[in-house]
């Protein structure tokens, strides 16, 4: 049955689509800060705060909130059902894509704040779900850590300032270091792929950002004296470990 409805042309005509600019962040004439995604044939609108979609279920935040209060009130009386895990999955994926939104326009901020909300999410359900069925999760993991990862990291760098890329540069190979050492999830392809590939990604992003810190005639050194040993340039090596073993020579 056909019923009347209000026609959308007035608000895509009004913007356009442009697939190189169609993310933009507005207040609502209720004064609500949103997320709007102009796609080829309508709008998609995320809450800033709170479930992306603006649903309150249990009349709490999310349903990982409504469980973990739950989960705190009554502990000896507490598990998560498969229809419970699936709505916790389904939460999580809302989050995944307003994630990726703010760090696609740059708020940084709050996509760390989202990405450490799934997290706690993996964390919470690994605890009251049998591991066969948590893994369906928990193998984005690293994925979700490098996310994180990197919007903290680029939140840290955002004014320039040489001690915030040092700080950043060290919580990127400190959180290189905590992926290496998660407990892997034997034969798993989708974990050990979102490992290789958030290593490579986290060490790419160190790499430019320690190129921003200004030289470091020891780290120079050390690196002309790598290159002479590759090339069996012996004597040349033996001159740079020379000059690294002395002080002065760093001046020179």
């Amino acid at each position: 049955m056909n019923q009347d409805g209000i026609d959308l042309n007035t608000l895509l005509d009004e913007w356009k689509y442009d697939e190189t600019d169609n993310v933009r962040r507005v207040n609502t004439p209720e004064g609500r800060e949103v997320i709007q995604v102009r796609l080829p044939l309508g709008v998609e609108q995320y809450e800033i705060h709170g479930r992306p979609d603006g649903e309150r279920p249990g009349d709490k935040e999310s349903w990982y909130h409504f469980y973990s209060d739950l989960a705190e009130k009554e502990p000896w009386n507490f598990a998560l059902d498969p229809d419970d895990f699936e709505k916790l999955k389904n939460e999580c994926l809302l989050y995944y894509y307003r994630y990726l939104l703010f760090f696609q326009i740059r708020e940084y901020s709050f996509c760390a704040r989202d990405t450490q909300r799934n997290l706690n999410v993996l964390d919470f359900v690994g605890q009251h779900v049998e591991s066969e069925t948590s893994a369906s999760l928990e193998q984005y993991r690293p994925y979700i850590l490098r996310m994180h990862l990197m919007a903290r990291a680029l939140e840290m760098v955002e004014d320039g300032d040489e001690e915030a890329i040092r700080q950043a540069c060290a919580l990127l190979e400190s959180g290189m270091h905590d992926i290496v050492e998660l407990d892997p999830i034997e034969g798993n392809k989708v974990f050990a792929h979102e490992q290789r590939t958030s290593l490579r990604v986290l060490e790419n992003l160190r790499e430019q950002l320690a190129e921003m810190l200004p030289p470091d005639p020891e780290s120079e050194l050390k690196h002309r004296l790598e290159e002479a040993i590759e090339q069996e340039d012996y004597e040349e090596a033996a001159r740079l470990r020379d000059r690294l073993a002395n002080d002065s020579g760093l001046e020179a």
